[in-house]
């Protein structure tokens, strides 16, 4: 029994499955009583709004959670109401379906809550346009009653969930957040992991590797935002319970560990061929793979509510490079050893983190810097604009509705599929609705193989009711992993449903796929042709805010080497927005890979300066790990004066980003004169200060520099 247990345990840890699994419940509580009823078609229809309702939903606190199932059945309400009111009066529907999309998609600039229900209660409302269409085809005479019965049924259904959700709450509710920890910890392992082949005696692509950093640390980046938000969902409680105090624990000790993975301590191809030691170079390979394994084991730990057990080899790795290393520290010059000895030290703090990462009887965690949260009325008024990203697909979106509606009525049809198609495929950025539409076509295909070829070996009702039931959890459960395979069985659960709804499972079958290819085209030209989104349009203004999270993190670096250490909050607020902003400038450059040729504007410009961002949150992260009180006095006032003229150089680069005008002065000079005074210091805090420093200095010249033969002001910022 216990064993049932654990492994019960393991699957509600999964949220893609506790989710299908509650879309299942759900559906199975209606469809069964429905079949022996005699009611299996009004079961179909409240399984719709199931669907609605799955999608709707959010990682929220029990409290929050009603709110947001109230207002969305409010939505769902909503939309339906408008939609059987005016669908017997074609241009009024017309007109009102434009105008009730775009408000709707505008209010998901209020939060990420908030998109999710706008989107399902679009679904809502093409679920009863596609109602009302079959009504009409059958020969029915639309009533003049507010709701009619489908409508009822998708609202019914949807609130079903919403009861058996919340209720199921209490048993997970930290789950969101221990799996997004458990995805930090898997893609810093998986960073650690790659970050090893610097070490390796096998000859890795060097700049290969760096570009799989970069890319690797945006899922960490991203990992740790979500995890933030889910966070914020309960730290508002009155009484913090010990679980969330150690999970906030736990995401405090990922950003330390992010840190000082990311940092980087010298040149690693320099090294390899100036140390000339294999046994050190192999040893520290050797540890960085034992790290990466141990990350993924407290992943694990986490995701599974287990005790983390530390390797110890790990421990016993260091040990055993320290040893070595204390061997050559008379014979190796000190601006080599020094950096080795730092590095060493680095790794060693990283496995005394993950050593103390176990609960205490009193976890403490650092204060958490409140949710920056505009007003409501704010948060609207800035979308409202033309260069606000929501507005812009809430108007290429209301444009795909409208031009389907229009198709439909203009052709005397009721393929209201296409709408929901496009609803589907059409996304805020063009890379994005590409890789949409690929997987859209070909899980559709798919599914309608599958489909068909399941109709004809299961023809009675009760086993299309169960493959529809188990369709629907094979939706939810590849939705968020595998969207090609998610389509193929959300197409599958249309299929069976009309089947058992109007028995016409093959005769949509073909429609069905000319909907899908309609829908698909309807979102591709208006993701290319309708205000789109280019990324070298969106690239400057990413490096802008790069170069001045950079500036802000360099800034409480530096002040905490003249006050001393510590990790109070303005620190961790400017280290985790420099991290974002990195993660954004790379995404920009990804994006701008799967764009047209001719909106490639000058693509490996881009890479290398986004390539040299990240170097310089590496140097940045290595002044960070280290920061300590400076005792000299002259190293004081000489550092103040260096990090006066590394913020203004960094400063002339956001003008050259943003101003046409040529500026030539870099401060080079002035700062090599300043850093030559200690070049010959056996400090090995102060060697790497020095040379960090020049790093940044080199860098933030570099990308003036390519800012500049660039000429990114062409391209305005918007």
């Amino acid at each position: 029994m216990l064993i049932l247990w654990q492994k019960l345990s393991y699957l509600t840890a999964n949220s893609n499955f506790f989710i299908a699994l509650k879309a299942f419940l759900a559906s199975i509580t209606l469809l069964i009583p429905g079949y022996f009823l005699g009611f299996s078609e009004f079961a179909v229809t409240a399984v719709l709004g199931i669907v609605a309702a799955v999608i709707s939903e959010g990682d929220d606190s029990i409290k929050q959670r009603i709110i947001n199932s109230l207002l969305a059945i409010f939505c769902f309400t909503l939309s339906s109401l408008l939609v059987t009111l005016l669908f017997p009066y074609p241009l009024f529907f017309l007109l009102g379906s434009c105008l009730f999309s775009f408000a709707i998609i505008i209010l998901g600039s209020l939060g990420k809550r908030y998109v999710t229900i706008s989107f399902a209660t679009l679904m809502i409302a093409v679920y009863t346009m596609l109602g009302l269409s079959h009504d009409v085809e059958s020969g029915a005479v639309l009533s003049n009653n507010y709701f009619g019965p489908n409508s009822l049924l998708l609202i019914a259904g949807a609130a079903w969930y919403f009861i058996i959700s919340t209720v199921l709450l209490k048993v997970t509710l930290y789950n969101p957040i221990r799996e997004r920890l458990a995805d930090i910890y898997f893609s810093l392992g998986l960073y650690q992991q790659e970050k090893s082949k610097f070490f390796s005696q096998e000859n890795y692509d060097h700049k290969t590797i760096r570009h799989t950093l970069s890319t690797l640390n945006i899922n960490i980046v991203n990992a740790m935002s979500e995890c933030r938000t889910n966070i914020d969902y309960h730290v508002g409680e009155k009484d913090i319970s010990h679980e969330l105090q150690h999970l906030i624990h736990l995401y405090q000790e990922a950003q330390e560990l992010h840190e000082k993975m990311t940092s980087s301590h010298f040149h690693y191809g320099s090294l390899k061929r100036n140390l000339n030691n294999d046994l050190i170079i192999a040893g520290f390979e050797q540890v960085l793979k034992q790290l990466a394994s141990a990350c993924t084991q407290r992943g694990h730990a986490t995701l599974y509510k287990q005790a983390y057990q530390h390797d110890h080899g790990l421990t016993w790795s260091l040990a055993i490079l320290k040893q070595e290393l204390l061997t050559l520290e008379t014979s190796l010059e000190w601006q080599l050893f020094g950096p080795l000895k730092l590095l060493f030290r680095n790794l060693r703090k990283a496995d005394e983190l993950l050593i103390n990462s176990e609960p205490q009887n009193d976890q403490a965690f650092l204060v958490m810097a409140p949710r920056e949260r505009l007003p409501v009325i704010q948060r609207l008024s800035s979308a409202l604009h033309l260069s606000s990203p929501v507005f812009r697909h809430a108007i290429r979106l209301t444009l795909g509705i409208a031009l389907g509606i229009a198709i439909i009525l203009a052709s005397d049809l009721h393929g209201y599929w296409v709408v929901l198609t496009t609803l589907f495929v059409l996304q805020p950025s063009y890379s994005a609705t590409r890789v949409k539409l690929k997987q859209r076509i070909s899980g559709t295909l798919m599914g309608i193989i599958i489909g068909a070829t399941l109709l004809y070996l299961f023809p009675t009702e009760r086993s299309q009711l169960f493959l529809l039931a188990i369709s629907a959890f094979l939706f939810f459960y590849y939705l968020r992993q595998n969207y090609s395979r998610a389509v193929t069985y959300i197409t599958l659960l249309v299929l069976l449903a009309f089947n058992i709804l109007y028995q016409q499972g093959y005769v949509v079958t073909i429609p069905r796929i000319i909907d899908t290819l309609t829908g698909c085209s309807i979102a591709f030209l208006l993701a290319k042709l309708v205000l789109p989104n280019w990324q070298y349009k969106q690239f400057p203004k990413y490096l802008v805010e790069a170069i001045t999270a950079n500036q802000n993190y360099f800034h409480e670096i530096i002040k905490q080497y003249v006050s001393g250490k510590n990790n109070d909050l303005p620190y961790r607020v400017s280290r985790r927005k420099a991290y974002v902003a990195d993660s954004h400038l790379i995404a920009s450059w990804k994006d701008m890979q799967v764009e047209p040729n001719d909106k490639r504007h000058k693509l490996n410009h881009v890479y290398d300066i986004s390539r040299r961002n990240h170097a310089m949150l590496s140097a940045l992260s290595a002044l960070g790990v280290h920061r300590n009180k400076i005792i000299d006095s002259r190293l004081q006032q000489d550092l103040a004066l260096v990090a006066q003229l590394i913020s203004s150089a960094l400063l002339q680069t956001q003008s050259t980003i943003l101003s046409p005008v040529n500026v030539d002065k870099f401060y080079i000079s002035e700062i090599e004169a300043l850093l030559k005074r200690y070049e010959n210091d056996d400090h090995k805090h102060t060697l790497l200060l020095i040379q960090k420093l020049k790093q940044i200095v080199e860098i933030t010249e570099e990308l003036q520099v390519m800012a500049d033969d660039m000429n990114l002001v062409e391209y305005p910022l918007t």
